[in-house]
């Protein structure tokens, strides 16, 4: 019974240690600087932008080939209107390094098209400017599934340019509009990113 006694001091002693050490809080500075700079690798227009489209036989519409920029080069978007079969679009935007070193370049897919009819194919072709269309592109970006696809080294003052490539088989019905949410993601790490 005496050695009860004896430790119950002990416990409650250890007890109010534990307590007066889980409120000891230690502050280190820390200071972030972010400072911003102009974009290194930016958006343009390829040399197909604002051409004639195919006409739409429904509306008697003429369209064109539209390629929207970002009042700062680090957005665009693009609209077509392809057709059964293959509907090829050269040139139309351009992806541009002003840096004096090079970037690796990748393409995310983070929301695909998944409402064209089963055989259609819709993809991103990456050529190097003025690269002939009869040799391979040096990457291809599938818009039908999200993915992160690496399209290569940027090199200082280099320029891309995005060909889209569309099939829709003959026989389907023409699918409604719909969009491919991307990325463009680019760094001078050679790590995949996150």
């Amino acid at each position: 019974m005496n050695n009860k006694n004896a430790l119950l001091p002990l416990v409650v002693w250890l007890m109010a240690l534990a307590f007066v050490a889980a409120s000891v809080f230690v502050y280190y500075p820390l200071s972030v600087a972010v400072s911003p700079v102009e974009p290194p690798i930016v958006f343009e227009e390829g040399s197909n932008a604002g051409q004639y489209d195919l006409w739409n036989k429904t509306t008697g519409e003429s369209n064109t080939i539209e390629v929207v920029i970002g009042a700062n080069f680090t957005s665009a978007s693009v609209t077509i209107h392809p057709t059964y079969q293959t509907t090829y679009y050269k040139d139309v935007l351009w992806i541009s390094n002003y840096d004096t070193k090079a970037y690796n370049v990748y393409l995310r897919v983070e929301t695909p098209i998944t409402t064209f009819p089963s055989g259609s194919d819709i993809k991103l072709r990456i050529y190097s400017r003025g690269a002939n269309r009869a040799d391979p592109p040096i990457a291809t970006v599938s818009l039908l599934s999200a993915d992160t696809t690496p399209i290569g080294s940027l090199p200082s003052s280099g320029t891309w340019e995005v060909d889209v490539k569309v099939y829709i088989p003959e026989g389907s019905s023409l699918p409604s509009s719909a969009t491919a949410g991307l990325r463009l993601i680019y760094t001078p790490s050679s790590e995949m990113p996150p």
